[in-house]
């Protein structure tokens, strides 16, 4: 259904189509079909049409770790930190990009912050596959 969706978007009116409505649905398909240059383009469009959207930069930073590198991610987890303190997704996330890098030491302090703001987040460090060289720390923390 993403083609479908795609070809709809298509059909929009030129004049419409940087619409942030329109944006966005692009984005949720760019994702879909894992089209990470373009998920980057729209995001970080979004991110300046909606900066008050946090899922905009964690957006743009999902899809530049999958386009570009997990530095450059990182990069933009950090300034997305410092405008989103309390958004416990961007410390998890940045805990994620931490541990694949091989700083373990930021891992584990993004993680401790993320679990202080939603220790929810638990369950999933224990899932996500990018944290398992922290899995016996998290089970210690427990």
């Amino acid at each position: 259904m993403f083609g479908d969706a795609e070809a709809e978007l298509e059909r929009i009116d030129p004049f419409n189509r940087a619409l942030p409505e329109v944006l966005r649905v692009r984005a949720a398909v760019y994702h879909g079909t894992a089209n990470w240059d373009d998920l980057r383009a729209v995001a970080l469009k979004l991110t300046r049409l909606e900066p008050a959207n946090v899922q905009w930069p964690l957006s743009l930073a999902y899809a530049t770790r999958r386009a570009a590198s997990i530095e450059f991610a990182r990069d933009i987890l950090l300034a997305a930190k410092e405008q989103f303190p309390s958004e416990p997704i961007i410390s998890f996330n940045l805990a994620c990009y931490c541990c694949q890098l091989g700083d373990m030491d930021a891992a584990k302090e993004y993680l401790k912050q993320a679990f202080a703001i939603d220790l929810n987040l638990r369950q999933a460090a224990l899932d996500d596959q990018d944290l398992e060289p922290l899995w016996n720390f998290l089970n210690e923390v427990g």
